[in-house]
């Protein structure tokens, strides 16, 4: 249990690959719904990797850690890990079977379902 200066600020950040690939894509896009729709913020991954002092504090102290990545690679879970920073809701946009290099994206409606599945699946963590 967090304590003194550990305490959890009750923000959800979003962390996500942003990858070339069509999938990367999806996965940023969905961030940027979620955080349109209040469900979290999302958060700059490139700073966890940098060591950025202040935002490494920030992500600490958050409440939840999601964390959304393109492909089988899971870069982004990986930089979370290396940073020794927990993950609380993980979902890889392969997974839902959305392909990396489609012969034609549908980025609108890919992130479109991305993002209604982890936000159920934050919805889960508050009620826990």
């Amino acid at each position: 249990m967090p304590s003194g200066n550990d305490t959890p600020n009750g923000e959800t950040l979003i962390f996500t690959c942003a990858g070339a690939a069509h999938c990367g894509q999806v996965a940023n896009s969905a961030a940027l719904q979620l955080t349109r729709d209040g469900a979290g913020k999302i958060f700059c991954l490139a700073a966890v990797s940098a060591g950025i002092p202040d935002k490494l504090k920030r992500a600490r102290e958050a409440a939840f850690r999601v964390v959304i990545d393109g492909c089988d690679d899971r870069c982004a879970r990986v930089t979370m890990e290396k940073a020794g920073l927990p993950v609380d809701a993980y979902l890889v946009v392969t997974d839902q079977g959305i392909e990396k290099m489609p012969a034609q994206p549908r980025i609108t409606a890919d992130a479109t379902h991305v993002s209604e599945t982890v936000s159920a699946q934050i919805a889960g963590m508050r009620i826990d």
